[in-house]
């Protein structure tokens, strides 16, 4: 990680301290204008049901819900949000496009959701999805001093968190960071992902020109993770073909992630580096000002 890169996460650390997670807001069993603090705590105020898990107490079973679905489901306690976040990096080479934002991007959005979860009294791991999903150790360090998160694997990192997904905390918030140029299923990753978690993120990581390119003529487009190359003339009918396809599959995405009960943003690499602030999620208040 280069030292302006490193300057750049120093800064995001500092507006994601501003923050703080308020992840009971989320649930839709609040009551109006109810707001929950950014601690647990450890009341048994009920928030919502969640698919019943082996182990579950069959106390909090709710036999009402289960006489209308037919689905066996427990009421979820504010107790049971566990204060841990996992983050998840794309570890593939799309990530860390030369000649744009989209890395310091990516590791600056980790490093503000790092910075709110330790303010609100979480754990933090990370893990880095490659051939594998790799534990980052070094996550009671600042995100900058974090290895192996160079973004340089040429492989489908969507298929290895299908197959071979990290030991995530029960209970705690879960956060993807990706630019999601996968052709894996969504609902197939969300399946992992929001296996009894108390709430999943997905933030798409893009650049500028990822989501409108404005390169016209002759091209030769090479493939940052294959190494495959295609030469194309490329005119403005076939940019609008383009961002109409990239639309279609960002909002397949976010279709996907209201389905599954997970929230999906969208992050412009070039615009987020500006400013640091993740808008939509304050607006959402799963994060709300409090920190330092």
């Amino acid at each position: 990680m280069d030292k302006n890169t490193q300057r750049i996460l120093e800064s995001a650390k500092a507006v994601g301290q501003r923050f703080v997670f308020n992840v009971a807001s989320r649930f839709a069993s609040m009551r109006s204008g109810e707001k929950y603090g950014a601690g647990m705590g450890s009341s048994l105020e009920f928030l919502d049901h969640r698919e019943y898990q082996p182990g579950d107490d069959i106390r909090h079973i709710d036999w009402n819900a289960l006489a209308r679905s037919d689905k066996l489901t427990v009421k979820l306690f504010r107790e049971e949000i566990s204060p841990h976040l996992d983050i998840l990096i794309d570890g593939s080479a799309s990530m860390n496009l030369d000649d744009t934002a989209k890395y310091a991007a990516l590791m600056s959005g980790v490093a503000v959701m790092r910075a709110a979860a330790l303010n609100s009294g979480y754990n933090v791991s990370a893990w880095v999805i490659k051939d594998r999903c790799e534990k980052i150790p070094e996550t009671n360090f600042d995100v900058e001093r974090w290895r192996g998160t160079d973004c340089v694997y040429a492989g489908n990192t969507g298929k290895t968190l299908v197959t071979m997904p990290p030991p995530l905390k029960p209970r705690g918030v879960r956060i993807l960071f990706s630019d999601l140029f996968w052709e894996t299923e969504p609902e197939t990753i969300l399946r992992q992902l929001i296996n009894n978690a108390a709430l999943v993120i997905i933030i798409q990581v893009v650049a500028k020109i990822d989501e409108e390119p404005d390169l016209l003529g002759n091209l030769k487009l090479v493939d940052s993770e294959s190494g495959e190359t295609l030469e194309v003339m490329a005119d403005k009918p076939i940019i609008k073909e383009y961002i109409k396809n990239f639309n279609r599959h960002r909002n397949y995405w976010r279709d996907s992630c209201t389905k599954s009960g997970a929230f999906f943003t969208h992050l412009v690499a070039e615009d987020f580096i500006k400013d640091f602030v993740p808008q939509e999620l304050l607006k959402t208040e799963i994060l709300v000002a409090g920190g330092k």
